[in-house]
């Protein structure tokens, strides 16, 4: 057991006799052990296959025997890895042509250690984004572009917020939009993701989907990574199941991520807003923002497509992880009292299906019996359960960023 914490899991019966004391004693704070703590001061580490020390050996930031030794949980991969290639992936500092494939050896390779460390098996977590559509995606069969989500905001109006910003960041050298990953139009010339839109509806029917933009790149030259997808059609779910389900078989994970995006959903998270309107704010924001408004399809619509996905997720026999803040579990702040579903139910019920939940909690103000609580309640349902405090540093992850440049942070 990780010496971070002592996690104690009580059957749910045995849970509902239990008295707050005695659930208070199931978590035991200890200081944290250098040797012993990775990313986020958890057992946790997060994208050895991208946090590269040395490009000239490809030496990644923990190596096999650090995560041998005492992590527990190893997320990795990327959005655009698929199982059977179409068409090239954006190339990676160490891995030309990535795929779940060839994730698969460095997977194996991780078993093994952990194997020959004589320690428990490994939660490897690849970190799948269900609610984006890359290239690499729309090349496969099975895609159908009326399964994004559409616009009612005139494409012209998106090239202007780039091409005619006079905020500070596009006063000297200008800003752009381009169709092309990192603005390369030389590298993907008929097999960017508008492209693929166009042959499954038309010509200019890019023009009315819902795009995902890269954290701000360097040059100012701003592209989509990827479309947003409805996961409220019960055909993309399952296109999308149909894929996680041979991701694990190919890719020899243990689970696959079920990303979310609750808050931006729930805020609206669009260029244009007040915390994105101009190129300089959406710098500073530091953020992935999409290019428009979705028609028909805010936050209570998420919700309930995302809940589906993780009841066909399970249904299918595909494990799943979910990340996810305390206050998911003890509280309402995940409902949204102007709609009359209880979104806030729908995100339990989803925690209580995983394999694994991931559980963000502060360090300083959390009461040590309430995550001690929401770990026991969450464990009784069948999840495994590791807690991590996100603020608190990303272990020896300060020394290599995630790579490649200009790739979205795809953490929630």
């Amino acid at each position: 057991m990780h010496p971070f914490a002592t996690l104690c899991v009580l059957s749910w019966r045995g849970l509902r006799r239990a008295a707050a004391a005695a659930l208070a004693a199931c978590w035991v704070f200890a200081p944290p052990a250098a040797a012993a703590n990775y990313d986020w001061c958890a057992p946790i580490v997060v994208r050895p296959d991208q946090r590269i020390v040395d490009t000239s050996s490809c030496t990644s930031i923990w190596n096999d025997a650090d995560i041998a030794s005492g992590a527990n949980v190893v997320l990795l991969g990327d959005f655009t890895d698929v199982s059977h290639p179409v068409i090239k992936a954006p190339g990676r500092t160490c891995d030309s042509n990535p795929s779940h494939a060839s994730n698969a050896a460095y997977v194996q390779r991780l078993k093994s250690a952990r194997t020959a460390a004589g320690k428990p098996p490994l939660e490897i977590v690849h970190m799948h984004r269900f609610e984006l559509v890359p290239a690499t995606y729309a090349a496969l069969s099975g895609f159908n572009a009326a399964h994004l989500l559409g616009t009612d905001r005139p494409w012209q109006q998106v090239l202007n917020f780039f091409d005619n910003d006079s905020s500070p960041d596009c006063v000297s050298a200008g800003c752009r939009w381009s169709d092309s990953w990192q603005g390369q139009t030389q590298l993907d010339a008929g097999q960017r993701i508008r492209d693929y839109i166009d042959r499954s509806l038309g010509t200019n029917a890019f023009q009315r989907i819902v795009y995902y933009l890269p954290r701000p790149p360097s040059n100012h030259v701003y592209y989509p990574t990827a479309a947003i997808a409805n996961l409220q059609s019960a055909a993309y779910r399952a296109w999308r199941v149909a894929e996680a389900k041979e991701a694990i078989r190919v890719g020899g994970y243990t689970a696959i991520e079920l990303n979310h995006k609750l808050p931006q959903y729930r805020m609206g998270h669009w260029i244009g807003l007040a915390g994105a309107n101009d190129v300089t704010t959406l710098d500073a924001a530091g953020d992935t923002y999409w290019t428009a408004p979705p028609r028909g399809y805010a936050y209570a619509e998420y919700v309930d497509g995302w809940s589906k996905l993780a009841a066909d997720l399970k249904a299918n026999g595909v494990p799943y992880e979910v990340t996810i803040a305390l206050r998911a579990w003890i509280g309402q702040s995940y409902d949204d009292p102007a709609t009359p579903a209880d979104e806030a139910l729908a995100v339990r019920n989803v925690m209580k299906g995983a394999r694994l939940v991931l559980l963000d909690r502060p360090t300083a103000g959390t009461d040590p019996q309430l995550v001690s609580q929401a770990v026991a309640e969450i464990q009784a349902f069948g999840p495994k359960v590791v807690v991590f405090d996100q603020t608190c540093g990303f272990g020896a992850g300060t020394r290599a960023p995630l790579g490649p440049p200009g790739t979205p942070n795809l953490l929630p």
